[in-house]
C-alpha cells in the first residue's frame, strides 16, 4: 500500500495485494495513511493480506487478518476514513459493536479504538477530508449528517442505511476482484466521483449514537497511565490511579479488548518486544537487553511467553528480516 500512494498520481489508478507475516509489519505497512499501535491478543501466526485500489488521493482497501486484535491510533494527513463489514465475525469501534446500519467512521486528529474479537475482516475507505465536505455541503445533506462528518463532533460511529451500505461493499469486492485478475480498467476521476458519492450516499441521520461509551474511555486513560518509561504499571496502581475498583477495570477491558488488563498489558509488551526485535540489528542488538528494556526481569519465562505468542522464540525474531510481498498494477486514462 506504500508503495501505490508514492507512484499513483492524477489519471493513474493503481491496485495490488500487499501480505505481511507479523501484526508490527502490517503497521508499518499502512504508516503514510495511520499513525497505528496494533496489538495482538492472541497465540497464533499472524498472516495479513490487504487488497487495495488508489486513484489520486483515494484510497479504498479489503483487509483480513484471522487472529484476536487491538489497534489505536490515528489518520494522517487530513483524511476521513470509514470502515464497511464484510461477512464474518463483527468488531467494537471505541467499545460498540458496528454492523451495516453503524459503521466506524474515523477523521484525522481523532483517537480510534478498535477491538477485532475474531480477527479484523473490512472494507477501509480513505478519503480527502475537506474535499468530502465540500461534496456533503454541495448535495444539501441534512444538517445532522454534515455534523457528523466535521472535527469535534460528538461520536466517531456513524449511521448508515444498510441496504445501500451491502450494494457500496458488494460494488467494492466486484472492483477488487477485477483488478486482482487484471481486469480493472478504470477512468481515475469517475472512479474517485464514484467513491465519494458513494460514501456520501449510504449515511442516515436516524438514531444518532451519543458519545462515547464510558468503559472506552476507561481503558484509554489506563493505556495512556500505563505508557511510562519506568516499565509496567501493576493493575492494582491503575485502579488506585483511575479511582475504580478492579472489577470495574476489568469488565471495562473485557468489553472493549476482550481480554483481562493483566492479560492485555502482558501481551502488548510482547508485540512491543516484537516490533523492537524485527526493527533490531542481530549484530547490535541482545534479546535480553530488550526484553529487560520493556520490563521482563525473568527472562526466561519471556522467552516462554514470547515462543507461545509467536510460535519461535525471541532470538530467532531477532535473526530474520521483515518479510513483505507487494505486488502492485498501475493504468493510465
Amino acid at each position: 500500500m506504500q508503495n501505490s500512494q508514492k507512484t499513483a498520481g492524477a489519471g493513474q489508478v493503481f491496485s495490488g495485494v500487499l501480505r505481511r507475516g507479523a501484526i508490527e509489519d502490517m503497521s508499518g505497512a499502512v504508516r503514510q495513511f495511520f499513525d497505528l499501535e496494533a496489538v495482538q491478543l492472541e497465540p497464533g501466526p499472524f498472516r495479513c493480506r490487504i487488497d487495495f485500489i488508489a486513484a489520486g488521493n483515494t484510497f479504498l482497501y479489503h483487509e483480513h487478518y484471522p487472529v484476536r486484535t487491538h489497534l489505536t491510533g490515528e489518520l494522517l494527513s487530513n483524511r476521513f476514513g470509514l470502515a464497511l463489514p464484510v461477512q464474518g465475525p463483527s468488531l467494537k469501534f471505541a467499545g460498540e459493536e458496528m454492523e451495516r446500519s453503524r459503521l466506524a467512521s474515523a477523521m484525522t486528529g481523532e483517537e480510534m479504538d478498535v477491538y477485532a474479537a475474531g480477527g479484523l475482516k473490512q472494507f477501509v475507505v480513505l478519503l480527502d477530508h475537506a474535499r468530502l465536505l465540500q461534496l456533503a455541503e454541495e448535495a444539501g445533506l441534512p444538517a445532522e449528517v454534515q455534523r457528523a462528518l466535521r472535527r469535534g463532533r460528538e461520536t466517531m460511529p456513524l449511521v448508515a442505511k444498510p441496504q445501500a451500505v451491502a450494494s457500496f461493499s458488494q460494488r467494492l469486492q466486484h472492483l477488487l476482484r477485477l483488478a486482482a485478475i487484471g481486469e480493472l480498467q478504470v477512468d481515475a476521476a469517475r472512479f474517485e466521483e464514484w467513491v465519494y458519492g458513494q460514501a456520501l450516499s449510504i449515511l442516515d441521520v436516524k438514531d444518532l449514537p451519543a458519545g462515547r461509551p464510558p468503559g472506552a474511555v476507561l481503558v484509554r486513560r489506563a493505556i495512556e497511565i500505563a505508557d511510562t518509561p519506568r516499565g509496567p504499571v501493576p493493575v492494582a496502581t491503575l485502579c488506585r490511579l483511575l479511582r475504580v475498583s478492579p472489577g470495574t477495570l476489568e469488565s471495562a477491558f473485557k468489553t472493549v479488548t476482550g481480554v483481562t488488563p493483566h492479560t492485555f498489558f502482558l501481551r502488548r509488551r510482547l508485540n512491543h518486544a516484537r516490533g523492537v526485535l524485527l526493527r533490531g540489528d542481530p549484530r547490535a542488538c541482545k534479546v535480553t537487553d530488550i526484553a529487560t528494556e520493556l520490563g521482563f526481569s525473568e527472562l526466561g519465562r519471556f522467552a516462554v511467553r514470547y515462543r507461545q505468542m509467536f510460535g519461535e522464540t525471541p532470538s530467532a525474531t531477532l535473526k530474520r528480516r521483515r518479510q513483505t510481498t507487494v505486488a502492485v498494477r498501475g493504468w493510465r486514462d
